[in-house]
């Protein structure tokens, strides 16, 4: 039987926390050198920031009753698996761990590598931005995930402000590549969250709880899906291509044959992801295992593609170092 921490964590998540690790990564290797002890610490600090809006979403969706409402037995905290007090003890503790980490991160890379004290302000002004959202996305009063801003939530705090954020943790800056690709994986990692939404759609809007996908109804669900993952998927590709096609540029080479071989090699994710959205318009809402393995899927897919990301980046930088 799977620990109930464990499964409250819910470990398909983890792939999006991981993803702006990777394309942040990626990206801040396009202008500059990459600084893998850094890397690793983000990484530490990224899936920590996930397990916490888990274990937050568990807990402020149990207090309000939506999953009890709902006969939710994979919730821990409903399933009288965990107890509240538990999980308020294990929200203080992980705040506290990632936020001491966060500093440590913060002042290692400004006494190691230069990282400016302005820098170090900005960060940990959206550290603590991003470490508020996790836990207020269900909990208190005023939960943003109970008036339909989860997706924005989701795609400025797994998208952009990890992506820019490593960029300027490793010296970089916010480049344009940075901002294009993290609204991209921004847009893919909210289309996560659209599945989730869309598969809980009857029971939220029994419930009370007003995500996108219940006060625009299943049908326009389904069409901002498609949106994004399209743009989505144009932001990642677009954040490679726009600086390739710089340094092909400054190569006198042929550059849109390059290009059209770089769509190549990302095309079989966006094949992908294309197929995953013809199989969710014949799901309705409320089909659990199906729009599970749904978002499993998407969420590797994600994953995959920002690993491409990463390996094409460091191809690319090959050339010309």
């Amino acid at each position: 039987m799977t620990n109930p921490w464990v499964q409250s964590a819910r470990l398909r998540t983890l792939p999006l926390a991981l993803s702006s690790v990777l394309l942040g990564t990626s990206l801040s290797n396009l202008h500059g050198p990459v600084y893998w002890d850094l890397f690793a610490l983000v990484v530490f600090i990224s899936v920590g920031l996930q397990i916490l809006s888990n274990y937050a979403n568990d807990y402020g969706d149990f207090l309000k009753g939506t999953d009890t409402q709902a006969g939710r037995k994979d919730r821990m905290l409903s399933a009288n698996k965990i107890r509240p007090q538990q999980m308020k003890q294990v929200l203080i503790g992980l705040s506290g761990a990632i936020f001491g980490l966060g500093i440590f991160t913060l002042m290692y890379a400004y006494r190691t590598y230069g990282l400016s004290s302005y820098a170090v302000g900005i960060l940990l002004f959206f550290g603590l931005l991003a470490i508020a959202a996790a836990v207020m996305y269900t909990i208190g009063k005023k939960a943003y995930g109970y008036s339909g801003f989860g997706d924005v939530s989701v795609i400025v705090f797994f998208g952009i402000v990890p992506v820019v954020g490593i960029g300027v943790l490793m010296g970089v800056g916010p480049q344009p590549s940075l901002w294009l690709g993290g609204i991209g994986v921004g847009l893919l990692s909210a289309a996560v969250l659209n599945i989730n939404n869309y598969r809980d759609l009857n029971s939220d809007k029994k419930s009370g709880k007003r995500t996108l996908a219940v006060s625009i109804g299943p049908k326009a669900t389904l069409q901002y899906h498609r949106f994004l993952l399209i743009f989505g998927f144009l932001g990642l590709y677009g954040s490679l291509a726009y600086y390739s096609y710089q340094l092909l540029r400054l190569g006198n080479s042929s550059s849109y044959i390059e290009m059209l071989l770089l769509f190549g090699v990302f095309s079989p994710s966006a094949v992908f992801l294309s197929r995953y959205y013809s199989e969710m318009r014949t799901l309705k809402p409320g089909e659990r295992d199906a729009l599970n393995l749904q978002l499993k899927r998407v969420s590797l897919t994600i994953l995959i593609l920002c690993g491409i990301h990463f390996g094409l980046s460091f191809y690319v930088t090959s050339l010309f170092r």
